[in-house]
């Protein structure tokens, strides 16, 4: 802590602590979803690998068809990885992007209360 002005009461910071529980969030969740992110992928409220969404999709098909059933399944597959790793990606750094946007705000009204309060000290009213 640093030493305030005189008359000035001495606050602690959260910062240390809301960045040290940001880091422990960001690192229990990569660990829980690093091991599925490369082929999970949620279909129906069910996570499923890639293969074997491909598999399930065209089950049904033979003969010519199953060969532009794969190719239309793995497009849509791709397309539904890619959404389920953006979403797992916005769980892991949504939390340091918010107090990254909180600290701006944070200063601006921390600034503004300064203010007021020199304000109020010099007798002059807002």
């Amino acid at each position: 802590m640093t030493a305030a002005p005189a008359g000035m009461p001495q606050r602690r910071r959260a910062s240390p602590y809301i960045a040290l529980l940001i880091a422990i969030w960001m690192a229990a969740t990569m660990v829980r979803l690093y091991p599925r992110f490369e082929t999970a992928l949620r279909v129906g409220g069910r996570v499923t690998t890639v293969d074997d969404y491909v598999d399930d999709s065209c089950s049904a098909r033979h003969g010519p068809a199953v060969e532009a059933c794969h190719a239309a399944a793995h497009r849509k597959a791709r397309i539904l990885l890619r959404r389920e790793q953006a979403k797992s990606a916005l769980i892991v750094v949504a939390p340091a992007m918010l107090y990254l946007l909180y600290l701006p705000l944070a200063g601006a009204a921390m600034a503004a209360a300064r203010r007021l309060r020199a304000a109020k000290q010099a007798g002059y009213t807002p």
